[in-house]
């Protein structure tokens, strides 16, 4: 009768001392407490909300605005749209055909997405050879490649902001997904925080904070993020590359010139202000310089 007790016993403390822990345990103590929910909210506070697809992370905002301009109620992307990003957008909108080729312009067509099209109009420029500017060359080139049946990205640039993409690119990416381009206030709204920032990066900058002219990096535009998080936890929304925006300059839109915010690796500082602003580029430029982010 005790042999048969002690068996027991035995199996009985295997079984808890090969037990999984929860999956909810993030400390290694093998339980789920306060201190578990401590390190998930520390998470949420650093990296926002993340979602598929393309891998975007969300900042939650809440800016109330201040006085001159309107505010933002939503979720804002922590980073500028990268070359892997579009990349993944370009390959999905092949396999719907919502995109064509013209020789080296993709452009978009209507195609099984339901996102609204802006068939015929250029998205992206593949054979963007970039500019020799600021320490840089080929500064800010097209990074992403047709190899007949697949777009890739070049080694290395994956986490770069994507160059080259036009106004209907960036805007036909966001609706693909049923996000939105920012419009101009909006990206204001979340660039200048409580209305303090004179930048992007805060009331100053220079270039350890943000990749403007002057801080030659070989490749023009650096990886997202690499300068830090600012404000309400968003990246170079200084520098880095001007980002599209949904607003036109003219009332009506007229000309069809649409407004693009923070400047860029190749522009001074003094132009890459929370009010400073691209006004000359049309729907269809794809440029060195130009990329984009999204909301909802």
């Amino acid at each position: 009768m005790e042999k048969k007790i002690l068996v027991a016993v035995i199996m009985f403390s295997a079984g808890l001392a090969f037990a999984d822990c929860p999956s909810a345990d993030l400390t290694g103590d093998c339980r789920v407490d306060f201190n578990d929910f401590a390190v998930m909210a520390a998470q949420w506070m650093d990296v926002g909300v993340p979602t598929d697809p393309c891998n975007l992370v969300w900042v939650d905002i809440n800016d109330p605005g201040v006085p001159g301009h309107e505010g933002f109620n939503g979720y804002m992307s922590k980073y500028e749209t990268t070359n892997a990003q579009y990349c993944e957008f370009l390959n999905a909108a092949k396999a719907s055909g919502d995109i064509t080729f013209d020789g080296n312009f993709i452009k978009g067509a209507s195609g099984s997405n339901g996102g609204a099209d802006y068939v015929g109009e250029i998205y992206y420029y593949l054979a963007g050879t970039g500019i020799n500017l600021n320490g840089a060359t080929d500064g800010g080139a097209a990074r992403i490649n047709w190899t007949g049946s697949l777009f890739t990205v070049d080694s290395g640039f994956g986490n770069h902001p994507v160059t080259y993409v036009s106004w209907y690119g960036a805007t036909a990416f966001c609706n693909y997904y049923g996000w939105r381009l920012p419009t101009y206030w909006d990206w204001q709204a979340v660039a200048d925080y409580n209305g303090s920032y004179t930048y992007g990066c805060g009331t100053s900058i220079n270039n350890s904070i943000a990749n403007y002219y002057n801080s030659t990096h070989p490749y023009g535009t650096t990886v997202v993020g690499s300068f830090g998080t600012y404000g309400y936890g968003v990246c170079d929304m200084a520098g880095n590359v001007w980002e599209w925006t949904s607003s036109c300059y003219y009332a009506g839109c007229d000309y069809g010139y649409r407004v693009l915010r923070g400047g860029s690796w190749n522009y001074t500082g003094n132009i890459c202000t929370v009010s400073g602003r691209l006004n000359y580029c049309r729907p269809y430029h794809s440029i060195s310089y130009a990329g984009f982010r999204a909301c909802r």
